[in-house]
């Protein structure tokens, strides 16, 4: 099993790099980590922030093999059921303003359940940061969770005929406003700037509190997030050969 597993920012990524030793190889412009999980060989790719940067990511990894593919990282929760740090698995995804819906293969989104992740029935990817408690829960009448690139993966995967699936973990609950505008941080290729949060922190010094909040709240989540995706990903492939993993051999003997 070859599993392409995607995130926009590195900081989602990072948890799971400190888990496993994984390899940098260069493609194009971009930066693919890869590692051996129980019989998958896992490629990670960092898009950058948004759906033209999700594109384009995979776009440029399409030669290689793959045969699933996860668009992962983190998600902002629309309803007031999500905490932070849960793990929610899509049954679709949409566009915001769009109209078509996109399921994510089914084996995959079984897999994630039974491993653990509460089933949502929609993600919702939206070009811009949903930043206010209002515009999250006029949004939560449509979708359970909103981020900015799993439309984007997925529509990029069936494309290609690669089962899909949409894993996210909460970051931020539906209560949780951003204490600042993350789209005036971001550089042409989705990448966070640091000097622009700090210098948004210099005009509002007041909010620093509640991004010192969001962070640590996002640190835990990736954590969370590798946790999850780790074991999941390695179940996964050997029940692709039709094997189970050691440790439920064991459970099964004795």
């Amino acid at each position: 099993m070859r599993a392409l597993v995607t995130f926009a920012v590195e900081a989602e990524f990072a948890s799971w790099r400190k888990l496993r030793e994984f390899k940098p190889k260069q493609v194009e412009d971009l930066t693919v980590h890869q590692a051996q999980i129980g019989r998958a060989q896992v490629q990670v790719l960092i898009t950058g922030m948004g759906s033209e940067n999700a594109r384009r990511g995979m776009q440029a990894v399409a030669t290689l093999p793959q045969t699933i593919c996860i668009s992962s990282g983190f998600a902002g929760a629309l309803k007031r059921d999500y905490r932070v740090g849960d793990i929610l698995v899509a049954h679709s995804v949409q566009e915001l303003g769009g109209h078509r819906t996109l399921e994510c293969a089914r084996r995959l989104n079984l897999a994630a359940f039974y491993a653990g992740a509460k089933r949502a029935k929609m993600f919702l990817t939206s070009s811009q940061v949903i930043a206010t408690t209002e515009e999250k829960k006029q949004l939560g009448i449509f979708a359970d969770a909103v981020d900015m690139e799993s439309y984007a993966v997925i529509e990029e995967a069936r494309c290609r005929s690669l089962p899909a699936v949409a894993i996210r973990v909460i970051s931020d609950t539906v209560d949780q406003e951003m204490p600042i505008d993350f789209s005036q941080s971001v550089d042409p290729r989705g990448r966070v700037a640091l000097r622009g949060i700090l210098r948004q922190i210099a005009r509002r010094p007041q909010r620093l509190p509640a991004v010192m909040r969001l962070g640590l709240a996002s640190v835990r989540a990736a954590t969370v997030l590798a946790e999850f995706l780790d074991p999941y990903i390695k179940n996964l492939s050997f029940r692709s050969h039709g094997e189970f993993p050691v440790e439920l051999r064991k459970v099964a003997v004795g």
